[in-house]
């Protein structure tokens, strides 16, 4: 899977830690899949039908696990466009 949404080098401090971020994505309604390849965790976005409490929740596991926010910002002015 190629796609813009990834997290690189996610470092987990227990094997909770790890199960606590999968779930976390695995309840936003927008995330398709998740797939990883080497030392990226690849997220397939419905771009198409995401909420803003979809967005608020990408936002925030972003910060948590140290994901580059820079690649929500185009879903972030898509919502704003239609808002």
């Amino acid at each position: 899977m190629d796609s813009p949404f990834f997290f690189q080098g996610t470092e987990y401090w227990a094997e909770g830690d790890e199960w606590a971020h999968f779930q976390w994505l695995n309840r936003i309604s927008a995330v398709r899949d998740i797939r990883g390849s080497g030392n990226r965790l690849y997220l397939d976005i419905d771009t198409t039908n995401i909420s803003d409490e979809d967005l608020r929740e990408l936002e925030a596991v972003y910060r948590r696990y140290s994901g580059d926010l820079k690649q929500l910002q185009k879903l972030k002015e898509a919502l704003n466009a239609q808002n």
